[in-house]
């Protein structure tokens, strides 16, 4: 099971910008957002206020660390949730905005 402990032990290179670890649904919302590239809304979650898009499920927790050591070095800030199947894989969106009608 990954856990704080592991990913930071990890990724103490300092390769990743920033990945957060959220333990329980109730640190975020599920949601859709739309993105500036993509037609149609994606799903996302909702996390102090940033927007985040799913980019993968993946069962095992080397992968995970190794998916999200690539997206920071890519300049991505990443989110990791988990599943009972898998964890998921969360790539923040700036421009992302709600698809909910105030």
């Amino acid at each position: 099971m990954l856990n704080r402990v592991e990913l930071g032990t990890a990724l103490a290179n300092g390769s990743v910008a920033a990945t957060k670890i959220i333990e329980s649904q109730s640190q975020y919302r599920n949601c859709h957002i739309k993105v500036p590239d993509l037609d149609r809304p994606v799903a996302a979650i909702l996390v102090d206020g940033e927007f985040y898009s799913f980019f993968k499920a993946v069962k095992e927790a080397e992968k995970v660390i190794a998916i999200a050591a690539k997206l920071g070095n890519s300049g991505d800030m990443t989110v990791i949730t988990k599943t009972p199947k898998a964890y998921i894989i969360w790539v923040k969106e700036p421009e992302g905005s709600s698809t909910l009608v105030s």
